[in-house]
């Protein structure tokens, strides 16, 4: 299989050099990463990882995200959105957050990302979703206000709703509330963040 091969950085964003990407998270090397979050005025949206992943399988994450590779731009990152849950978005129409740092310890990896944020004003419809199912396995939402409260730690639960999808093109409807344990560990703090900005940013 062809390794990945991506920028790495030192903590204050300088470029390094390059190495594969299993290096990079073997040693802690700081490294790229592109975000997009699908909003609105009521929701948030999660994807929910597929089983088969090596990484934190069946929790839920970022709407879509992945690693920009080296002879990537960081407008070209948008294509994780296409291959994960086949939306066609154009770079023009998502908004753009900024940068964020993000560090994972675990007994795997030391994954440490400079994470490049936007945001997709998304109008909602479960059925535009065509999930890349070795990568995905669900979509989900939250509520807005709800989401920014759990995120802040003020509330210990939070309510979900979507579907689970197969790749006979079946989908389930799950609709339960989770706990943090549900979600990669990324700071709660980023999350709450990225609702702040929808909320006020894009939605005043």
């Amino acid at each position: 299989m062809e390794q990945e091969i991506i920028k790495v950085f030192n903590e204050k964003h300088e470029y390094m050099g390059t190495s594969t990407r299993a290096q990079a998270h073997e040693k802690g090397l700081w490294h790229e990463t592109f975000h997009c979050w699908l909003a609105n005025e009521e929701y948030i949206y999660f994807q929910i990882r597929s089983s088969q992943k090596r990484d934190y399988p069946g929790l839920l994450d970022i709407t879509a995200a992945g690693h920009l590779l080296a002879t990537e731009t960081v407008e070209a990152g948008i294509r994780e959105v296409k291959e994960e849950l086949g939306l066609n978005i154009n770079i023009d129409e998502v908004v753009r957050m900024g940068m964020t740092s993000c560090s994972i310890v675990s007994e795997k990896m030391i994954d440490n990302e400079f994470c490049h944020v936007y945001i997709n004003p998304f109008e909602h419809n479960w059925d535009v979703f065509a999930v890349q199912y070795e990568e995905v396995s669900g979509v989900v939402r939250a509520n807005l206000n709800e989401a920014e409260a759990f995120f802040l730690g003020k509330t210990v639960t939070l309510n979900i709703e979507g579907y689970e999808f197969f790749p006979d093109g079946q989908r389930v409807r799950l609709a339960r509330p989770v706990s943090a344990t549900h979600f990669v560990p990324y700071r709660e703090q980023y999350v709450a963040d990225v609702i702040h900005f929808v909320k006020n940013e894009m939605y005043k």
